[in-house]
């Protein structure tokens, strides 16, 4: 008989250790990307540091009545509007911080560094110059940062290639709240 409240009580607590590791997994992902030749786009909702050391920026604000709004700033800043959400941004030695609210990034050149965190997707897409050139690095590994242990990181891709940061966020539809 104290075997088996043994075996029940074992039972039980492997089926609660499992449960709250299940309830623990994360929900939002990370993203690091460095030194990156060619498109970067995001969409995210989250938290996203980064930097261009030229090109252009589109930033697309998702959740424009909320209180957060993206801040862009550099040398030999051009910004156009595009509509009510959407700003381009062109120039050399771009940084750029969203935090909070919900964003649609497209960075397009050289010397791109991103850092987020959050729930959404990236789509990378590097643009060699020469044959075998560095077209930078990335991770979608919690704890792995691309600027410091480079040789953790994934090459980018060649051909554009989508990845889901965290648990995806469905996408709504036309006509959907």
């Amino acid at each position: 008989m104290r075997a088996l409240v043994l075996f029940l009580c074992a039972t039980v607590a492997a089926v609660a250790l499992a449960g709250v590791s299940a309830a623990q997994t994360p929900e939002t992902g990370v993203l690091s990307v460095e030194r990156a030749r060619g498109n970067v786009l995001i969409e995210l909702r989250g938290s996203l540091l980064g930097r261009l050391g030229s090109g252009t920026l589109r930033v697309t604000d998702l959740t424009p009545r909320d209180r957060f709004d993206p801040i862009v700033s550099g040398r030999k800043v051009a910004s156009t509007r595009l509509g009510p959400r959407t700003v381009v941004y062109r120039g050399q030695g771009l940084r750029f911080r969203m935090v909070g609210g919900r964003y649609r990034i497209a960075v397009r050149g050289s010397g791109v560094s991103v850092s987020a965190v959050g729930r959404g997707w990236v789509v990378l897409d590097g643009d060699p110059r020469l044959p075998f050139d560095d077209i930078g690095v990335y991770s979608l590994e919690e704890g792995v940062d691309c600027e410091l242990d480079p040789e953790l990181c994934i090459p980018l891709p060649v051909e554009p290639e989508r990845f889901a940061i965290g648990v995806e966020e469905p996408t709504p539809r036309k006509g959907t709240p």
